[in-house]
C-alpha cells in the first residue's frame, strides 16, 4: 500500500503544471529513485544479487534492507532464531543484510566439507570479517586468511605435542584441578553457593596464561573482579554484535560511553600482552633454560625468510586471539558439562560409577588413563561440545563462483553461514533425539578382546569411545583450520572434571536463574551458574 501511495503521489506532482523550485526537483527526483530503488528491491537489501532460485528457502525481507529488522529483533538470542530457520526451510535458507550482502545458511556434513575442507581457499573469513574486528583481534590466527593463517598455525602447532600433553596432565593440569578443589572447599565450609562459570573462567585464564604467555594472572585465588578477564568478556561480547550488526562502525560511536569502554578494555588487552613481550625479552639466557618452552617462545624467536622477526603489535596479536581459544573457549565447555550433568542425574551417576571404578579413588592420573580408560567421561565432554560448542557459529566469504552439495550456487561475495549449534541439533544427522543430552550416544561395545579384559576390577564398564566425523561433529571446527589446541582443551577438561567429581558433589542452587546462552563470539551463559558444593562420601 505504502508503494502505491508513493506511485500516485509522484504521477500526481508530474501531472502538475505548476513552476517548481530546485528543491521541489530534488525532492521529485530523490523520490523517484527511491521508488525505482525499491521496486528493484522489494524483499531483499539494496545492491544484493537477485535469486529467484532461491525463493522456496528466501527468509521474507523488507525492501531495501532485506532481513535486518530481524537481525536486529533477533540479536539476543540469534542461535535459537538460525535453528528455527533451519526447522523451518530444511538444511538451507538464505538472507540479505545492507553491507553484508547475502548470506547463505547451510546445516549438513556434506556442506561442512565441501566449505571446510573440499574448496578450502574459496571460503575465507574475508575482509569484511577483519575489518569488523581489526581493533580487538588485529591480524591474529582469527581473522586471518591465505598464507597469514598458514603462518600462525605452524609456528603454534611446534608447542602441540604428546610429549608436552603428557607433562601437563601430571603436572599444571593436575595442579590447577587440585588448587580449583581448595576454592570450591572453602565454599562448602562457608555454605555459600558457588559461581561454577565465573570459577572455571578464572582457572583457564591462569592455566592458560601461566603455560602459553608465561602470565600468572593468580585469577583463581583473587575473590573480586578480574582486570584481564572483565575487560576480555566485554569485548568478545562486543565482537559477537558487530557480527550481527552491519552499522556497527556508527553504534559504536554513537551509544554514549560505549567507544570510550572499546578503548579502554582493549587497552588493558595491550598492557598484559605488552607486560608478556618484555617479561620475555628481559630473560637471561641462564633463566630461559630453567623452564620449558612456551607458545610466546615460538612466536618471538620466529625469523622471516627476509631476516625480520614480529614486531611487538604483531605480538600482541597472537597474545589476544590465542587466549580466547586457550580461556574462553574450555572454560565455558566445562560450564555447560556441568550444568548438563547436574541438570541429568542419570549421566552424573554413570560418571562417578566410572571414575570410581577406573581409579579407585587414586587422584594419580596419566594421558593414556585420560584419553583411553575413561570413555564415559570422554562421551560427556564430548556431547557437551555438541550441543554447546564454544564457537558456535561462523561465517565465511566466497572467493569465487561455486556450487554447494545438492546444487545450490553461491557467487564471490556471498557470505555463507555454518552454525555448530545448529548442526549438533540437526535430528537428520543426530536422531531424534539430537536436542537430548545423551552421552551414551558416543559409545560403542568393547571388542571381544577388550570385554574379556573387563575382568579386571578397574575397566570401565561402559564400552569404548567412538569418535565421529569432523564434519558431523564440528565443536572444534574441521579440514585445514581444525582446533590446534584440540587435545589440550580436552585433556584440562577431563583432568578437572575427574578431580572435581572424585571430590565433591553438585546441586543446582535454588538461587540458580535461567541458563540460558549470552551474545558472544563464544558460548558463555548470561547468568553466573550458581552451584551448591557438598563433600562425597566414599564407602
Amino acid at each position: 500500500m505504502a508503494l502505491v501511495g508513493l506511485r500516485r503521489f509522484i504521477d500526481k506532482q508530474l501531472r502538475s503544471r505548476k513552476v517548481r523550485s530546485r528543491f521541489e526537483y530534488v525532492v521529485l527526483a530523490t523520490m523517484g529513485v527511491l521508488l525505482a530503488a525499491v521496486l528493484k528491491y522489494p524483499n531483499r537489501a539494496f545492491l544484493t544479487r537477485d535469486r529467484p532460485d532461491l525463493k522456496d528457502i528466501a527468509l521474507s525481507g523488507f525492501p531495501l534492507v532485506g532481513n535486518m529488522p530481524q537481525m536486529i529483533r533477533n540479536r539476543g538470542d540469534s542461535l535459537t532464531s538460525m535453528h528455527m530457520g533451519f526447522k523451518h526451510f530444511g538444511n538451507m535458507f538464505t538472507l540479505t543484510v545492507p553491507l553484508f550482502g547475502r548470506l547463505i545458511m547451510v546445516n549438513t556434513p556434506e556442506h561442512y566439507e565441501h566449505i571446510l575442507k573440499t574448496n578450502f581457499n574459496n571460503y575465507i573469513k574475508g575482509k569484511l570479517f577483519a575489518d569488523q574486528l581489526k581493533d580487538i583481534l588485529g591480524k591474529g590466527i582469527f581473522v586471518s586468511d591465505l598464507d597469514a593463517w598458514r603462518f600462525h598455525r605452524k609456528t603454534a602447532a611446534n608447542i602441540f605435542t604428546t610429549k608436552f600433553y603428557r607433562q601437563l596432565v601430571e603436572g599444571a593440569f593436575h595442579d590447577s584441578a587440585s588448587d580449583l578443589c581448595s576454592v570450591l572447599e572453602k565454599y562448602r565450609v562457608a555454605q555459600k553457593p558457588v559461581d561454577l562459570q565465573a570459577t572455571f573462567l578464572k582457572l583457564t585464564l591462569d592455566v592458560f596464561g601461566k603455560l602459553t604467555f608465561g602470565l600468572d594472572f593468580q585469577a583463581l585465588v583473587s575473590d573480586g573482579p578480574n582486570e584481564f578477564g572483565d575487560a576480555f568478556d566485554f569485548l568478545t561480547a562486543n565482537v559477537d554484535g558487530r557480527v550481527v550488526n552491519p552499522f556497527w562502525f556508527i553504534t559504536d560511536k554513537i551509544i554514549p560511553g560505549k567507544a570510550k569502554k572499546l578503548r579502554d578494555a582493549i587497552g588493558v588487552l595491550d598492557k598484559f600482552a605488552n607486560m608478556a613481550v618484555v617479561q620475555r625479552r628481559s630473560e637471561t639466557p641462564e633463566e630461559r633454560e630453567k623452564r620449558p618452552k612456551d607458545l610466546l617462545d615460538h612466536f618471538i624467536n620466529h625469523v622471516a625468510d627476509n631476516g625480520t622477526k614480529l614486531t611487538d603489535v604483531e605480538l600482541r596479536d597472537v597474545f589476544v586471539n590465542f587466549m580466547i581459544a586457550g580461556r574462553d573457549t574450555t572454560a565455558q565447555a566445562l560450564s555447560w558439562q556441568f550444568y548438563s550433568l547436574m541438570a541429568n542425574p542419570r549421566v552424573m551417576r554413570n560418571l562417578v560409577q566410572e571414575i570410581d571404578i577406573v581409579l579407585q579413588g587414586s587422584q594419580s592420573y596419566s594421558y593414556e588413563t585420560m584419553m583411553q580408560e575413561l570413555p564415559y567421561l570422554k562421551a560427556t565432554f564430548h556431547e557437551t561440545l555438541r550441543l554447546y560448542p564454544p564457537v558456535p557459529r561462523n561465517f565465511k566469504m566466497v572467493v569465487d563462483d561455486d556450487v554447494l552439495p545438492g546444487g545450490t550456487r553461491v557467487y564471490k561475495g556471498d557470505v555463507v553461514g555454518i552454525s555448530s549449534w545448529c548442526l549438533g541439533r540437526n535430528k537428520n544427522v543426530w536422531g531424534e533425539d539430537a536436542e537430548q543430552f545423551v552421552p551414551e550416544r558416543w559409545l560403542v561395545p568393547s571388542s571381544p578382546s577388550a570385554a574379556a579384559d573387563n575382568s579386571r576390577a578397574n575397566v570401565s564398564p561402559f564400552g569404548k569411545f567412538k569418535a565421529e566425523s569432523s564434519f558431523k561433529f564440528t565443536s572444534f571446527n574441521a579440514g585445514p583450520r581444525l582446533c590446534l589446541g584440540q587435545t589440550f582443551a580436552t585433556l584440562e577438561a577431563l583432568v578437572t572434571t575427574t578431580m572435581l567429581i572424585q571430590n565433591f558433589q553438585f546441586k543446582l542452587s535454588p538461587e540458580q536463574k535461567p541458563v540460558i546462552v549470552k551474545g558472544s563470539v563464544t558460548l558463555p551463559m548470561v547468568h553466573p551458574l550458581l552451584t551448591n558444593v557438598t563433600r562425597r562420601v566414599h564407602s
